[in-house]
C-alpha cells in the first residue's frame, strides 16, 4: 500500500487569485480526490530559523468551497513534495524566497526547483535558441532599445520580470513620443531603472499567441489565446478568446530542442509560447492555462500532471532510500 504524500503549496493569497486561469488549485483538488495531503503556504508565512526552512501552514480539505484547518507552524523539511506557485514579479521578495527553500532537505522534492526559478528567467531562456526566437535585446538603455526600435521599425516592450501582460507596450518608429515612451517604461511603477525586454513585432499576433504546456519536457496540451479585437496583447489575463490549436511538426521540432535543458534542469512544468513560429517566452515560475487546455480539448490534462507527480514522489523517494543505504553501507565497511 502506497504511502499518503503531504504535499505544501506556496501561493500567492487566496482573494487575489483569478479563479478561472487558476492551474493550482485544480491540482490540489484532483490530490484531494485521490486522498493526499494538501497544505497551504503563502511568501509571508515562510521563514528560515538557523538552517531550517519554517513556514505558517494549514491542511487544506476543500477547493470549492475553499477551506482549510487551522493555521500551524512547522518545519517544510516533513513534507513529500514543496510546489511552488508564486506569480511573477520575479522581484527582491521572490529571490529571498529561493534564497530560503535552498536550505529544504534533498527529502522534499521541489517542483519546479528554486535554483531554477532564480537562474532562469523566463523571458531571457528562449534567448539560448536564438535561432528559433523572434529578434530580442534585453537592456535598461533609453539610447540601445531606441536603436534597437529604428532597426526594427516596429517592437514590443516587456518588463523583464512580471508576467500576464502587464506593463507591455507596443512602439513604432513612427511614434513621435516614443523616446518618451520607453523612458516611462524603463522606470516602470517603483520609478527605478528597470531592465526590460523589446522584441521586434510578430504581425501574426493577430493569429493568436499559444501556449504549450510540457510536463517532464512531453506536449500534453496547447491552446491558442487570440487578442482582442485592438489590441496585440493576447494574455488570457488581458481579455484574449481561447481557442483549440494543434502542435505543428515544425513547433514539436523545436521543442526537441529543448527537452534536454527541460530535463537538465528538472523543470517538471514548463509553458513554452509560440507566435508566428517563434519562441517568445518559456514559463516556468507558475505556468498556467490548463483549465483553457481542458476547455478547448475536452481534455483532463490535470489528471496526467497528478499521475506525474505522484509517480515521480514514488521514484525520488526509492532512489534516495537506495542511495542513504548505500552509503550507510560504505560508512559501515570503513568503520
Amino acid at each position: 500500500m502506497k504511502k499518503v504524500k503531504k504535499i505544501v503549496f506556496i501561493m500567492d493569497s487566496y482573494e487575489t487569485l483569478n479563479i478561472k486561469t487558476e492551474t493550482s488549485l485544480l491540482l490540489m483538488e484532483e490530490l484531494l480526490k485521490r486522498d493526499q495531503q494538501v497544505y497551504w503556504l503563502e511568501s509571508s508565512g515562510l521563514y528560515l530559523q538557523q538552517q531550517s526552512p519554517m513556514g505558517h501552514v494549514s491542511q487544506v480539505t476543500s477547493i470549492t468551497p475553499f477551506e482549510t484547518h487551522t493555521q500551524y507552524d512547522c518545519s517544510l523539511n516533513v513534507f513529500d513534495a514543496l510546489i511552488v506557485r508564486l506569480d511573477p514579479p520575479f522581484d527582491e521578495n521572490y529571490l529571498n524566497i529561493t534564497l530560503i527553500l535552498d536550505h529544504l532537505a534533498n527529502s522534499v522534492v521541489q517542483l519546479n526547483p528554486v535554483k531554477a526559478l532564480r537562474d532562469l528567467n523566463e523571458k531571457i531562456l528562449p534567448m539560448n535558441w536564438p535561432e528559433n526566437t523572434p529578434s530580442t535585446l534585453v537592456s535598461n538603455n533609453l539610447k540601445v532599445i531606441g536603436a534597437f526600435l529604428q532597426r526594427h521599425e516596429k517592437i514590443v516592450l516587456k518588463p523583464l520580470n512580471d508576467c500576464s501582460g502587464r506593463g507591455v507596450i507596443k512602439l513604432s518608429i513612427n511614434d513621435t513620443d516614443y523616446k518618451i515612451r520607453i523612458a516611462q517604461a524603463l522606470l516602470g511603477n517603483s520609478g527605478k531603472q528597470q531592465y526590460l525586454q523589446a522584441q521586434e513585432y510578430l504581425p501574426g499576433i493577430v493569429k493568436g499567441d499559444k501556449r504549450v504546456f510540457l510536463l517532464n519536457g512531453e506536449v500534453i496540451g496547447a491552446v491558442n489565446r487570440l487578442p482582442q479585437a485592438g489590441n496585440f496583447l493576447a494574455n488570457i489575463h488581458q481579455g484574449a478568446h481561447c481557442e483549440a490549436t494543434e502542435v505543428t511538426l515544425a513547433e514539436r521540432s523545436i521543442l526537441e530542442k529543448l527537452k534536454p535543458f527541460i530535463i537538465e534542469h528538472d523543470l517538471f512544468t514548463v509553458g513554452v509560447d509560440f507566435i508566428d513560429g517563434f519562441i517568445t517566452e518559456i514559463n516556468i515560475t507558475s505556468p498556467s492555462a490548463i483549465r483553457q487546455i481542458n476547455e478547448v480539448s475536452n481534455a483532463e490534462v490535470h489528471l496526467l500532471i497528478v499521475d506525474a507527480l505522484l509517480e515521480k514522489l514514488d521514484n525520488d523517494k526509492k532512489t534516495l532510500t537506495s542511495s542513504c543505504c548505500i552509503n550507510t553501507f560504505l560508512w559501515s565497511m570503513a568503520c
